[in-house]
This record gives C-alpha cells, sequence and structure tokens, in this order.
C-alpha cells in the first residue's frame, strides 16, 4: 500500500503544472455546475432515448467534455504534446464507442413486446451486457490496426501486471467507501439498481430463485463496470500516451465526469478524483485490472447495501 501511495505521489509531482490542473479543474467545475444547475444533458438525454438523436447528443457532449481538455494541455505544453492524424481518428473513435454505449438501445427492439416484469428485467440486464459488441469487438479491431506492437496488451487487459495483493487491500477500502456513499441521500435514493429490475417477479413467475435472478443481473452489472474500466482506464489512456505522456489522465477524467450527469451529485464529483487516481494506477502498473475490481467491489457493495434498506 505504501508504494502505491508512494507511486501515485511521484506520479502527480512529476507530472503537475498549476496552469494546466487548474484551468482542467475549473473547466470540469463549470460543467458540473451547470448541469446540475440546468440538468441541461439529462433533460435532452431523457428526450431523446432510444432515438438515433441522443448518440448525436453525446456525442456533442463527450467530444466537448474531451479535447477541450486535450486543447488545454495542448496550449500549456505546446511542445510535449503530439496532436496528429492518428490522435483525431482514434480520438473520435474512442469518443463515438462511448457515445453509442453509454445509451445503446437497439437491444430494446428484442425485449419491447415482452409483457412486465420480463420486459424490465431483461431490457436492464441486456443493456449492460451490450458492451461486448459495441465496446470490446470495435477495441479489439482498432487495437490490431493501431496499437498491437503497444508494450501494454490490449489496452491493459491482461493479468501479465496484475497485483492481487494490492487489489485485496484495495477492496476493503472501496467496500468502507461504500459504507460511507450509501449515507448521502441522493445515493441511497439513487440504488440499488436491481430494484428497478423487478427481479422479484421476475423470479416469481419463472419459477425460480430470487437470488438466481438478482445475480444474473448483478453479473450483468459487474461486466458494465470492467467494460468502463477497459475504455476510460484502458483505450482512452493506452492508446493516447504516446501523444499527450502522462497527461493522458486529464481530459479522461473530465469526460468520465460529465458521462455521470444524471446520478446523484456526490458520485458525479467523485467519479472525477476517482478517474484520476485510477488512471494513475493503470499507467504505473501497465493494467486495468485493479480499476476493474474497485469499481465492481464499490458498485456491488453499494448495491448490497441499499438492497438491504430497500
Amino acid at each position: 500500500m505504501k508504494s502505491l501511495i508512494k507511486s501515485i505521489f511521484a506520479f502527480i509531482k512529476s507530472d503537475f503544472s498549476w496552469k494546466i490542473y487548474l484551468s482542467i479543474f475549473l473547466f470540469t467545475v463549470a460543467l458540473v455546475v451547470f448541469e446540475y444547475n440546468t440538468f441541461l444533458y439529462d433533460k435532452l438525454d431523457m428526450k431523446l432515448a432510444n432515438t438515433p438523436k441522443v448518440y448525436l447528443l453525446n456525442f456533442l457532449y463527450f467530444s466537448f467534455a474531451y479535447f477541450v481538455p486535450v486543447i488545454l494541455v495542448k496550449s500549456f505544453s505546446p511542445s510535449k504534446i503530439k496532436l496528429n492524424t492518428r490522435f483525431w481518428i482514434k480520438g473520435i473513435l474512442g469518443i463515438i464507442i462511448i457515445s453509442l454505449y453509454v445509451s445503446f438501445y437497439s437491444f430494446y427492439k428484442l425485449v419491447y413486446k415482452l409483457p412486465s416484469p420480463d420486459y424490465y428485467y431483461w431490457y436492464y440486464t441486456l443493456s449492460n451486457a451490450s458492451g461486448l459488441l459495441i465496446v470490446v469487438l470495435p477495441l479489439a479491431i482498432i487495437y490490431l490496426i493501431f496499437d498491437r506492437k503497444s508494450e501494454v496488451p490490449f489496452y491493459g487487459a491482461n493479468l501479465k501486471h496484475f497485483n492481487f495483493r494490492l487489489a485485496l487491500l484495495l477492496s476493503v477500502i472501496a467496500f468502507l467507501i461504500a459504507l460511507l456513499g450509501v449515507k448521502f441521500s441522493d445515493v441511497s435514493n439513487y440504488y440499488p439498481i436491481v430494484n428497478r429490475t423487478g427481479y422479484e417477479s421476475f423470479a416469481a413467475k419463472h419459477g425460480i430463485s430470487k437470488i438466481f435472478s438478482a445475480g444474473l443481473f448483478e453479473l450483468s452489472y459487474m461486466f458494465d463496470f470492467a467494460i468502463v474500466e477497459l475504455i476510460f482506464r484502458g483505450f482512452m489512456i493506452f492508446a493516447f500516451v504516446k501523444f499527450l505522456g502522462k497527461k493522458a489522465v486529464l481530459p479522461v477524467a473530465v469526460l468520465y465526469t460529465v458521462i455521470h450527469f444524471g446520478k446523484p451529485l456526490p458520485e458525479t464529483i467523485s467519479s472525477f478524483f476517482g478517474a484520476y487516481i485510477l488512471g494513475i494506477i493503470a499507467i504505473n502498473q501497465k493494467n486495468i485490472g485493479i480499476g476493474v475490481v474497485l469499481h465492481c467491489v464499490l458498485a456491488f457493495s453499494v448495491e448490497m447495501l441499499t438492497l438491504v434498506k430497500s
């Protein structure tokens, strides 16, 4: 644990620039303050949900949230940042993938004629599993075209440098954070997600255990977080380190904050710092495993703790 903390502080010390960090922090604060006072993105997202226009909305918002910090970094550190054609191609492809994944609704056609509670159960479960098609497959193609010679295999999605002892220790910390988080009313009112699936009615209708129906959904929910780590701590960092250096962590932290719009404010605020720290860990360890474990433990703990209260 000491070595982890030292490596994080060493990263920050070597990377820190008042102009870059302050400008990006203020930009993020402005985005969050504007959204949680107007709820503009949230309203537009609900209005355009399940229509192709929601993808355009995402692309515009996410491009703004990612490329403005990139330009800020370039402005204050012009000699070290290389924004060539490959950067823009991969950057735009990354934003397109995220824009599709965040609001992907095509699976809706598979379930919309199902009676309740089957509709709700499969709607939420399939939405979590859609990352296999929307994220993993496109990233595999991009990896083969652009990054197959990278020293980090498939954007850090491997066990080559995974530290099991550290993962266990951080899992305990993640659980303690969850214990604190559920004390916020915004969080406890928003979770658990499993309650939205009608898993109890689904289990009763099909004569299966409630634990099984809830467990299947939670498994898909954890898979969703693994996909999130793959694209945000994997692709959006390791595919861009060659262009942005260590500064690749900062624009992703802003983008990650924006995709949390609509969720409780404490979660949105913490997502910036969480994304930044997990990005540092990913770069230092050349692996996204710690992020996957922490994200899954934190999310599952919040689910279970709020489920007990509900």
